[in-house]
């Protein structure tokens, strides 16, 4: 009698099993994010990263430089120090940390990270290929 309940309580948990291996296997088949260097820099690929960061990082502009993410996949940026207008620097601290971003490519698209993977923007122009 005890058997026979067994049975009838696999029988009726199979689909959902079979449906739970399914859903295993699908979330598989994207490949994970690996890091990535610029392929091919150009002016218009620097200019879309430096787009692409200042919005992650909600800043109105950040500068790169030709060769930034072509020998690493990380970035760090720090703000440029405070000058008055003869180009001297100014008296004070900055006690701001540099924030890093990281190129990846994930089933050859290009794509910049912040360093705590929160925020991430898509990269249309750029070409990249893993690091």
């Amino acid at each position: 009698m005890m058997t026979l309940h067994r049975v009838k309580t696999l029988l009726s948990l199979t689909p959902l099993l079979i449906m739970g291996c399914s859903l295993q296997a699908d979330d598989s088949q994207q490949s994970a994010p690996l890091p990535a260097l610029v392929s091919e820099p150009s002016a218009a690929s620097i200019a879309e990263l430096e787009t692409a960061i200042a919005d992650l990082l909600k800043m109105d502009r950040v500068t790169i430089a030709d060769d930034a993410f072509t020998r690493s996949s990380r970035l760090s940026l720090e703000r440029a120090p405070h000058t008055d207008p003869n180009g001297q620097l100014l008296m004070g601290r900055n006690f701001e940390l540099p924030q890093t971003v990281q190129l990846w490519i994930r089933d050859k698209t290009c794509f910049i990270a912040t360093a705590d993977n929160q925020r991430s923007a898509p990269l249309a122009h750029t070409q990249c290929e893993q690091e």
